[in-house]
């Protein structure tokens, strides 16, 4: 008798041994961890991701659209949103909007848009748009909030700051300092987002 559990006992031990690595090997590869939400992507390119543990109201401040026209974050409801406060002047900026373009190359969609907002003063707008214009091959739309108002609500300390902001205009994560948003973990952490 005991032969025969050992015969049958040991390979079904193993097999579910091997079941439980494929099932968390898989969590993490999904960016899973949705109990730590945001805090998850923490790692690699993201690490310098925060959560803030009480995120300020999203900013009602006024920026102007690729047209020139007022716009304010609530017209982006129901969008998941990724928005990056830049200036030409800022060298971490212009070196990591190449990656923001091709975020939105690659997950650009009615769910989902970059939002590369210049705060260049308005002397400068048309040089900041044509930078943007050759940083992102045309991938990213200008907006310009050369009033500081988005930058101040959100309490942006430096340039460049990202925020990530749900379809309801909730805080889920900002980075401040440059990133490769076109990297593994910066997918990983839209993807969730997108799947909320």
């Amino acid at each position: 008798m005991f032969s025969g559990v050992t015969r049958f006992g040991i390979p079904a031990m193993f097999l579910m041994a091997f079941a439980a690595i494929v099932y968390v090997v898989g969590l993490a590869a999904c960016g899973a961890g949705a109990d730590g939400g945001a805090e998850t992507f923490k790692r690699g390119e993201l690490a310098k991701l925060t959560v803030l543990d009480e995120p300020p109201v999203q900013p009602e401040g006024e920026f102007t659209n690729p047209d020139g026209e007022t716009v304010t974050l609530a017209d982006f409801r129901g969008q998941v949103v990724l928005v990056n406060l830049w200036a030409t002047w800022c060298p971490p900026c212009v070196e990591e909007m190449p990656t923001l373009a091709a975020l939105q190359a690659t997950r650009g969609s009615e769910d989902f848009k970059v939002l590369a907002v210049s705060v260049d003063r308005v002397p400068d707008a048309e040089m900041s748009r044509e930078m943007l214009e050759e940083l992102s091959e045309g991938v990213l739309e200008f907006f310009h909030d050369p009033n500081y108002q988005i930058p101040f609500a959100a309490q942006a300390q430096g340039f460049p700051i990202t925020i990530l902001y749900d379809r309801e205009g909730r805080e889920l994560a900002r980075l401040s300092g440059d990133a490769d948003w076109a990297s593994e973990e910066a997918l990983a952490l839209v993807d969730w987002a997108l799947g909320r």
